[in-house]
């Protein structure tokens, strides 16, 4: 966990402020359903740097670019990475 203890913290602020924006959302509002989501992916990926899995697919099992980890240090996968890159100008990693 050491090696992404910068990542760990701003995962864990990420949280506290995902749950003090649902305490405030209406229970109504459709933006709550896409909070919840993004809660998930954090506690997801806190959860990885605990167990000591956090920077590897979740698919094929291979190591994830640390670079762009620090970047979405919510991506599960190679593929959730690709298709990220589709939407940008620059490749996240060569």
């Amino acid at each position: 966990m050491k090696r992404y203890h910068f990542i760990y913290e701003e995962l864990r602020r990420t949280k506290e402020e995902l749950l003090n924006r649902i305490q405030m959302a209406e229970q109504n509002s459709p933006i709550l359903l896409y909070i919840k989501a993004e809660l998930d992916d954090v506690e997801r990926a806190l959860a990885k740097i605990e167990a000591g899995d956090f920077g590897r697919c979740e698919m094929s099992g291979e190591l994830l670019p640390d670079g762009l980890l620090g970047m979405v240090p919510t991506a599960r996968t190679e593929e959730d990475l690709k298709l990220m890159e589709a939407y940008l100008r620059k490749p996240l990693y060569s």
